[in-house]
């Protein structure tokens, strides 16, 4: 935005909406939930070119066990982890990997390793681990089926901790608001889930369907 005060109340605004909910006339996937809860990933997903995804076993990323950076090894220095969630920002060749689960890429201040199952499940749950897929009517989008109103809002939820703690990649971040949600790497799309979960405050986006997520 041009002026920082339009970017301030923009994500004053953004931060009240996902910590406590909206109202009924707010978008699809912000929209209060107290109807009988939908399971998303009963309706068929399709991919960028409007195929229909069949399910996959999860299994490493891609089929192969050995292309994910370890960040848990170096996640306690600081300056390690970020140098290397930078890489995946600007687009790493894991951050590229669009299929199959693997821990969070991001790692950062709102990140839950305690709850890596659950984002597992709700993954699984979600889009069978596909982080370009679509559901059937093309609201909701990405490996957590984000519709765009929430996924645009985590962009300036994450703006301010990224200009702080790695400016390299804030054109990045800006970028992601003129990009499909199940477009942004696998790096934004993890960043997205743990700002927008926010220690559980925002847990209730994926509630919802017969999965125990």
């Amino acid at each position: 935005m041009r002026r920082l005060t339009r970017l301030t109340s923009i994500s004053a605004a953004v931060a009240l909406a996902i910590c406590a909910g909206v109202s009924a006339g707010a978008s699809a996937a912000l929209a209060d939930k107290n109807e009988q809860p939908i399971n998303r990933v009963e309706a068929p997903l399709v991919d960028l070119d409007g195929s229909v995804l069949e399910p996959q076993d999860a299994g490493p990323p891609a089929g192969d066990d050995t292309n994910a950076v370890d960040v848990e090894d170096v996640a306690e220095n600081r300056g390690s982890r970020l140098a290397i969630e930078l890489s995946h920002a600007l687009g790493s060749k894991d951050s590229q990997d669009m299929k199959g689960y693997e821990k969070s890429l991001y790692q950062g201040k709102w990140y839950m390793p305690a709850k890596e199952d659950r984002r597992r499940c709700i993954m699984d749950r979600e889009a069978n681990h596909r982080y370009r897929a679509v559901s059937a009517g093309g609201i909701y989008r990405g490996v957590y089926q984000m519709n765009r109103g929430l996924a645009r809002g985590a962009t300036f939820m994450m703006q301010k901790e990224v200009k702080k703690e790695m400016p390299e990649a804030l054109a990045a971040v800006k970028r992601l608001r003129k990009i499909p949600t199940q477009q942004w790497n696998r790096y934004w799309q993890d960043r997205a889930f743990w700002t927008i979960w926010r220690k559980g405050k925002g847990a209730f986006h994926w509630r919802g369907g017969g999965w125990k997520c």
